[in-house]
């Protein structure tokens, strides 16, 4: 597979996560099956000059968006769709420059014309722009959700009958209440090692510090956690805290992992720093223990984080700037982020909602004064 190693080694590792170079790779991948099945080699294809027609395109893209699981006819998501039709077509203009080495005025507009009428296959989003950014702002903890969480911070052992799953449960308390009062990614929070804990230091709060860590040689989980925002250093809680300095001290497996928060059932996993199925498996138990918190995935916390941010925004009245600004930095978030311009358009539309009502009670002031 000299091509598609080639173009994932020069053209896509150095600037993407290794989450990122997978699913290039399940794209190529399907390429190369299309190939088999047709009986085509594109790099030969290439090479006398001859780009693939409508037809061939219309039948790769069906093999892009197929599923592999269920019967035949079943697709996949429209947006991983996207993603793989989007990476092929990245992949075969790649491939053609790669293998002609002389490139004309006609052969740049033939695999331009092959570019584009791939990518003409990447399927529109259905419905309103504003209508999703409005469930974006919308997304937020429940109250029910809310109490019995935050009654587990308070009291993480609750229900827990074994000794053994003590240690467990601290630790995955005490991941969720970073989640929670920080809104970092969980990429992020599994991303965390014990360097970047910094107690309190006098006024100074504790910290935790936020690295962008791809290829980090000392990890060795195979689909490695990554930070997808900016390096930024968060403030966390003292009851955050002293559950920290508890967990390391008692709890957390003595092993020469450097990670904050690693496995602690006996086996060849023990002591190794915790992966994103991990994670989403311990969660799945908490829900089966408290099934108030079945609302509850990692995103949505950063999704109330924000929500309650806007909140204190308010009620501390930053202008628009001011609170962009933070909520930029607190996320990691580069300046003027589509993001954080969503998130402050709730603080503009609650403000025009009142002025609204202040307006529209002007049509009954009138009718007194007429009275």
């Amino acid at each position: 597979m000299y091509y598609p190693t080639a173009y994932i080694a020069r053209s896509v590792r150095p600037s993407t996560t290794h989450g990122t170079q997978l699913v290039y790779l399940e794209s190529i991948k399907r390429v190369c099956e299309w190939e088999a099945n047709q009986e085509v080699v594109l790099a030969t294809r290439f090479q006398r000059r001859e780009f693939l027609t409508q037809s061939e395109i219309d039948c790769l893209v069906r093999r892009l968006t197929v599923s592999r699981k269920g019967g035949n006819g079943n697709v996949i998501s429209r947006q991983k769709s996207n993603t793989y039709i989007v990476y092929a077509a990245k992949y075969l203009r790649w491939l053609a420059v790669e293998i002609i080495t002389e490139v004309n005025a006609d052969i740049k507009a033939s695999i331009d014309g092959q570019h584009e009428a791939l990518m003409s296959s990447v399927a529109r989003k259905s419905g309103s722009s504003s209508a999703s950014k409005q469930r974006i702002l919308a997304k937020r903890l429940l109250g029910e959700t809310t109490r019995i969480l935050l009654e587990l911070f308070n009291h993480p052992l609750q229900a827990v009958m074994k000794n053994g799953d003590k240690g467990p449960r601290i630790r995955n308390i005490i991941m969720l209440r970073i989640l929670y009062e920080t809104g970092m990614r969980r990429g992020e929070l599994l991303s965390l090692k014990i360097e970047d804990f910094m107690e309190a230091i006098g006024s100074a709060s504790s910290q935790l510090r936020i690295k962008r860590n791809h290829h980090d040689k000392f990890d060795s989980r195979v689909r490695q956690p990554v930070a997808k925002t900016l390096g930024r250093i968060v403030n966390i809680s003292v009851e955050a805290e002293q559950q920290l300095i508890d967990y390391l001290g008692n709890w957390r497996p003595s092993t020469g992992s450097e990670f904050l928060f690693v496995n602690h059932r006996l086996g060849r996993s023990h002591g190794n720093p915790v992966t994103e199925t991990g994670f989403n498996s311990a969660l799945e138990k908490l829900k089966e223990a408290f099934p108030a918190l079945e609302p509850l995935h990692p995103h949505l916390l950063r999704h109330d984080w924000n929500y309650r941010f806007s909140q204190k925004a308010d009620h501390e009245g930053l202008d628009f700037e001011t609170e962009r600004t933070i909520r930029e930095m607190l996320m990691g978030w580069r300046p003027n982020s589509e993001m954080s311009l969503l998130y402050n358009q709730r603080h503009i539309q609650e403000h025009a909602n009142t002025f609204g009502r202040v307006i529209a009670s002007d049509t009954m002031n009138w009718d007194n004064r007429n009275d």
